[in-house]
């Protein structure tokens, strides 16, 4: 007896039967850095260690699968016998050798955020060598509200015999959780209990994509947050931040001036009604000579930090000061970070720098509706900041391997690379159903 039949690659049958996503996942992204900061947490002796790559892309079908509702229906999933894609995904083609779901709790215990943040740097600078991907000169931020998974009002839960005379403090189901403020918007009430999100948002060719973010008590005012998150980008060796947009909540001349001196990132903001402009601005804020003639910018000088402006020529020729005016004006930057940095107030690269920062929120509100499948009412499954933290660093870590394998298919991959294989499957079923010749 003699059978031939014409078999597909290894690569994209054997291993990952056709899954385009996994298929793309292994192709572009490496995740060996899991290998090099997990392993020094394995103790020795003992039975042999899980590779930590296979709860590490556990998560990955958690957070991507919008069929995979909990971490117990993950697992469920995993053990049945159609699933063998998955199962080689992760890396455990046995079905006995599927971790159960109380073990990607132990790895996120155990793997804490600051080992989780050097994960996602790794991949950001994977995602710098691709062509035109992230475009990092400007960056916005802003913050968003978390739901903590809390039931009901705050209760004792000490364990002390007599709860009503003891002096313990009163608490959510999640201790950490605090009640904090939001913005009227529709369907949504004026309070919430939980946590706020601070995220660095960087565009892309396919809209704004978070690159990091910090989890913290909803009290936390934003303009406390601006100086860590600028220290946590300088963190990723490879990623150069020149602007970084932000709104009032982040309006601070101390911090700005901090920013720029310090860490040489600008911090673009609008000013608020009752700030003093300077007696050389006009009321919105644009540097005026003693006639009161607007001036134009004519760039920053990082060396002095000097911001630089030139009179208008066409009002200068009818000016009384010509003969004695310079028609060169320079301001400190740190007389008034506000008024006189590196983009000038009122200015069309203001402008369309301001414009950039409204796009953050709708990548926040982007987000936010791609966790209705993973979180129950939109309320985040675990519980403590710490654990909440490493929670959405992870998702900030899926959510750029997906927006990588987006642009390789955009880019490097021809046009017809998802119908070529989802063809290789339709052959391939074909030929097992039709009846061997002898």
């Amino acid at each position: 007896m003699e059978l031939q039949l014409e078999l597909i690659p290894f690569h994209y049958y054997n291993t990952l039967g056709f899954d385009v996503e996994l298929i793309d996942y292994i192709d572009h992204v490496d995740d060996s850095i899991l290998l090099e900061k997990i392993k020094p947490l394995y103790k020795y002796g003992g039975r042999p260690p899980v590779d930590p790559r296979v709860y590490f892309r556990m998560h990955y079908l958690y957070f991507t699968c919008p069929e995979v509702t909990s971490f117990r229906e993950l697992c469920r999933q995993l053990v049945e016998p159609k699933n063998q894609a998955w199962r080689n995904f992760i890396g455990t083609p046995n079905i006995k050798d599927v971790p159960a779901h109380s073990s990607l709790s132990h790895f996120r215990k155990y793997v804490t955020p600051e080992l989780f943040y050097e994960i996602l740097f790794n991949l950001i600078g994977q995602a710098l060598k691709l062509d035109d991907f992230l475009q990092p000169t400007l960056a916005g931020i802003d913050s968003r509200s978390v739901y903590a998974l809390v039931n009901g009002y705050k209760k004792k839960r000490c364990n002390c015999e007599n709860k009503e005379t003891c002096d313990c403090e009163k608490t959510y189901s999640d201790p950490d959780a605090k009640v904090g403020f939001q913005r009227n918007k529709a369907n949504q009430n004026k309070f919430f209990i939980g946590y706020r999100k601070h995220s660095i948002v960087c565009p892309t060719p396919t809209g704004p994509i978070v690159l990091l973010s910090i989890i913290l008590p909803p009290d936390t005012a934003d303009i406390d947050v601006l100086l860590p998150l600028v220290e946590k980008l300088k963190q990723i060796g490879d990623l150069k931040i020149d602007y970084l947009v932000a709104d009032l909540g982040y309006f601070s001349a101390e911090d700005q001036a901090a920013s720029l001196l310090e860490h040489d990132v600008a911090v673009v903001t609008d000013f608020k009604k009752n700030t003093v402009v300077p007696e050389s601005c006009s009321p919105t804020g644009k540097p005026e000579c003693e006639e009161g003639y607007a001036l134009l910018w004519d760039g920053f000088d990082k060396e002095t930090n000097t911001s630089w402006f030139n009179g208008d020529e066409t009002k200068c020729i009818s000016c009384p000061l010509q003969g004695t005016c310079d028609k060169q004006f320079g301001f400190s930057f740190k007389e008034n970070p506000f008024f006189y940095g590196p983009v000038p107030q009122g200015s069309e690269l203001q402008d369309e720098m301001l414009r950039f920062r409204k796009q953050v929120e709708l990548a926040f509100a982007h987000e936010s509706n791609q966790l209705d499948s993973v979180l129950r009412h939109k309320k985040v499954p675990v519980k403590t900041t710490e654990k909440v933290q490493s929670f959405f660093i992870m998702r900030d870590i899926f959510r750029l391997i997906k927006r990588i394998i987006k642009h390789v298919r955009a880019t490097v991959w021809p046009s017809n690379h998802v119908e070529k294989i989802k063809g290789l499957q339709r052959q391939q079923v074909e030929q097992i159903s039709l009846p061997l010749v002898v």
